[in-house]
Order: C-alpha cells, then structure tokens, then sequence
C-alpha cells in the first residue's frame, strides 16, 4: 500500500503548472537578474510578473512584496527589521512588542532576540477555543507598545485569529501589526487592507510552491531595515541572488490560490467534516475537535483520540503521514508579564497545544476521496488494538 498524506499543513507538493513554470529557468533562462543582458532581463522580468501575481492575491502594491528564502526569513525581516529601526528612531527608552502564545518558534525567537536588545515583550493566551481575545491585547498595551505580532490562522489547530479587530486597536494607538500568514495564504483570503496589517509573511511550500522561497508584505512607509547585508536587491532589504525558479513558482502558485480560493475551501471544509464524521462513526464514540466552535482554515482538522497518543498512532501506521507530535518549547523570555506557572505552558482552557494526544490532520487539492476512507479505517483500526 502507498502512503496516503495527511500533512498539507506542514508541507505541500509542488503543483503541476508551478513545476512546468519553473523548468525554463532551470535550464534556457539562467541569467542573474541584476544583469542589463538579454539573459538578465527575462530573469529579472519573470521575477517582477511573479510580484504582480503575488500582489493581487494580497491586494497590495506590486513594490510592497520582498522575496525571501522561506516564511521563517520573512518573520525574522518582519519583525527584527521593523522594530530595530523604531529603535534608531527612539529616544532611547525601551520599547514594547505584544505576541501570542500561538506563535511558531520563528516569532517567539524573534521576540528572545529582542529582549536581549532591550526591548520589553508581552504574551497573550488564547482561549478554550484557541483563539485570542481582543480585550486581552487591549490589556496587553502599553504607551510604549509599538508592534504586535499575531499568527493569522494557528499551525497547530488552524483557528482563524480576530486581526481586523487587533488592527482596529493597533490603528488607534500608532502600533504596527504584523501577521504570519503561513498557515492561511492560499486558504482564505488574505487580502491586507481588509485585515488592516502592516506586514505579512508567507512561505511558498505551504501552497504547492516550492520549498526555499518565501515573501514579505510592508506595507508603504513603514519603517524597516535589512538584517542581512551584502549586494542591495528587493529595494535594498534583501542582498542575495535572487531565487528565480523559486519566485516564478511561487508567482504561479499565487495565481492558481486566486483563481481556485473559494472552490478549494469548500472543498476542504466539506473533506475535514466529513473524514472527521467518518472517524467518530468508525470508532463509535465522539472525538474532540479543537476550535470546533470558531472560524478554522479549512483543511485543517485537530482532535483528539482519548488515551492515544499521536506519537503512539504514528508508529502504529507509518503508512499515514500526518502531524504534528508532540514536542518541547523553548522558555519565553522571562519578562513576560505573567505567573512564573503560566509562562512554562502554552496551555489554553482544559486541554494544551502541545499535547501528546493532539493528532493534526490535514488535507489538500490532491486528497482523494480513496485515501480518506482508507485512513479513517486504518485510524480507527489502530486505535482498537492501542486501547485493549
């Protein structure tokens, strides 16, 4: 039997036409995109028609996308970028940046790092839904409080995060926002001016683009700086050969999440309900879905097998790829402003986010209907012989 994947959250396969897209600048069109030639300047062009599709499926400026390696570099650029130059900027007097407890390792180093540079960070919980609360981040400012930084949708269960109401509140204190769109580019709209953000970061594998390619959207006249320094490329923020292959991809996914957003996620809901339907009936009692009550990406599909670990599911079926397990955070930088208790857990109500027993699942254009039904029954069938 072939495996049968389930783990689209983490990583997507690269689509047929991005593929196809890509090989010409593999092979006949391999010039250096700074080059005046006739080699460069099909480069350089085919990377500025992959900003303009990029940009329309943000519906921003086409000079307010930066290519980057991955989602990773654009958080990092985002959030280390800005806030440095408010730092140039400052009088000299500690900053403030407020993140959640759902952010991914990525954001929660940035704020370490920050810290260490001087800068005062601020924790928000989320919860029993696994969805922050407004009031909380309106607690959580300060008159020094100068960026957020909010997940758009969890990597862990998917939730759909309330920016527009974080962005009202932002606007009305001078507060910049920045929002890792990693898990919700491609699935829902993300559309920058309705979610009112100043910055956005993406990573091109989450939606059939290929591994090692990533943006960032700034916003016009928000302040930033480079952290990598070398030849000045993408307006002077980011040096380095640009990735042509990766950008073209990656324009070309952007196209394809346009052109099919609104097909591909009622067919994803209607998969993740259904599989999860299937599961419960198959194994015959209730299963816990996290987030079930609020707006999720669709696709995503977090729950609970009582008395299963999801380390233990996996061994049992290394046929089915799915994730992720549990694993260790690292401590958040001791001033976070709550008990000493809190600070060691990203628990939200009865049940944590790291929890061994948390089984994401997650599909994609490409699930069949066959595989879905062959991995319930498989799930289930796993889960009898773990429970005797």
């Amino acid at each position: 039997m072939r495996s049968i994947y389930l783990d689209y959250s983490s990583s997507t396969p690269v689509a047929a036409s991005v593929r196809d897209s890509m090989l010409p600048f593999l092979s006949e069109f391999y010039g250096h995109p700074a080059r005046c030639h006739w080699y460069g300047r099909a480069a350089q062009e085919a990377v500025e028609d992959a900003r303009s599709h990029l940009a329309s499926l943000l519906s921003c400026h086409p000079s307010e996308i930066v290519f980057t390696s991955s989602g990773t570099e654009s958080v990092n650029l985002g959030i280390l970028g800005v806030c440095r130059s408010i730092s140039k900027g400052g009088n000299g007097e500690p900053a403030h940046l407020i993140i959640s407890t759902l952010e991914h390792a990525c954001v929660t180093r940035c704020a370490e790092q920050l810290q260490r540079e001087g800068w005062q960070i601020s924790f928000v919980r989320c919860n029993a839904d696994g969805v922050v609360q407004v009031e909380e981040f309106a607690a959580a400012i300060r008159p020094n409080t100068r960026m957020i930084s909010l997940i758009h949708a969890s990597h862990r269960i998917g939730t759909v995060q309330p920016i527009e109401q974080i962005a009202e509140l932002c606007q009305a204190r001078d507060i910049l926002l920045h929002t890792d769109a990693a898990q919700s580019i491609g699935k829902i709209d993300c559309n920058v001016d309705d979610l009112g953000i100043d910055l956005l970061s993406l990573s091109g594998h989450k939606f059939y683009a290929p591994k090692g390619i990533g943006a960032l959207y700034v916003r016009l006249g928000v302040p930033i700086e480079p952290i990598l320094f070398g030849e000045s490329y993408e307006t002077g923020l980011r040096p380095g050969t640009a990735n042509v292959p990766g950008i073209v991809g990656l324009g070309q996914a952007a196209k394809l999440a346009l052109a099919g957003l609104e097909k591909g996620m009622d067919r994803t809901s209607e998969m993740r309900d259904r599989f999860h339907h299937q599961l419960e009936s198959l194994i015959g009692k209730p299963l816990p879905i996290h987030g079930e009550h609020v707006r999720r990406v669709p696709g995503i599909l977090s729950i609970e097998l009582p008395g299963v670990t999801a380390e233990a599911m996996q061994r049992r079926l290394p046929e089915i790829c799915f994730g992720p397990t549990h694993r260790s955070i690292s401590k958040k930088p001791s001033a976070a402003p709550c008990a000493p208790a809190e600070c060691q857990q990203l628990a939200y109500g009865p049940t944590e986010l790291q929890s061994p027993y948390l089984l994401r699942i997650s599909f994609g254009w490409t699930t069949s209907e066959e595989e879905l039904q062959q991995a319930a029954q498989l799930i289930a069938s796993a889960f009898e012989a773990l429970v005797d």
